[in-house]
């Protein structure tokens, strides 16, 4: 095994680390949403009212978020 070689992994050696890196940031991802979904819904009806949302409205705006 050359130097060089233990400088610079060949692609094979690093996919799985890519893999793990997707996942990672899509796990966060699903952290952040979730949370975003857990303030607004303890939002009271007059910061709702002052965002231009019903209370009503909430659980379709929150499934579209989703797609």
């Amino acid at each position: 095994m050359t130097a060089t070689a233990l400088h610079h992994p060949s692609f094979r050696s690093a996919a799985p680390l890519r893999g793990l890196a997707r996942w990672w940031q899509g796990m966060a991802a699903a952290r952040r949403l979730a949370a975003e979904r857990r303030e607004l819904m303890a939002l009271g009806q007059h910061q709702l009212n002052d965002l231009g949302v019903g209370r009503s409205e909430l659980p379709r705006m929150l499934r579209a978020g989703q797609d």
